[in-house]
């Protein structure tokens, strides 16, 4: 299972990508899933391969490093309170708000991909997406997202 409660944080209120990604990768490393040089490798990603993808009127991102930093598979999510700029995953100079993070943590490479593919899914997903744009309520996150083959 890659979704732990603790790991579920809702209207995250931080002033940059670079607060979001701390707290984040921190969450991850208190959870004993990553080790220490997860967040230089989130950072040093993210800026050679942005990851924001826009649709609709929502903003996502899905940060991640290799697995090389990674102990354990994990994801952690995020609401924010006040959306950050990301830079689009297929256009560097296109920056969009985004509300949802999804910070992946995968032990194996090829879970990385199948966890992407099913995050897109999930995207697409009006209700749900509406759903974690306004909860607060860990358990129910989990369970939607549970639902919709994030788990």
């Amino acid at each position: 299972m890659y979704f732990n409660k603790n790991l579920i944080n809702t209207f995250v209120s931080v002033d940059s990508q670079d607060e979001l990604f701390k707290f984040m990768s921190d969450c991850l490393n208190k959870s004993g899933c990553v080790k220490d040089s997860f967040y230089d490798g989130i950072i040093s990603r993210e800026a050679e391969y942005p990851t924001g993808i826009q649709i609709g009127n929502v903003g996502f991102a899905i940060p991640h490093t290799d697995s090389k930093h990674v102990l354990e598979s994990q994801i952690c999510f995020a609401s924010l309170k006040k959306p950050i700029d990301f830079a689009d995953m297929t256009d560097v100079n296109n920056k969009f708000p985004v509300n949802l993070v999804f910070m992946l943590a995968m032990k194996e490479p090829g879970d990385q991909i199948k966890t992407l593919q099913k995050l897109m899914e999930v995207f697409a997903n009006e209700e749900v997406i509406n759903f974690l744009l306004k909860s607060d309520d860990k358990d129910q996150i989990l369970n939607i997202l549970k639902e919709n083959g994030i788990d």
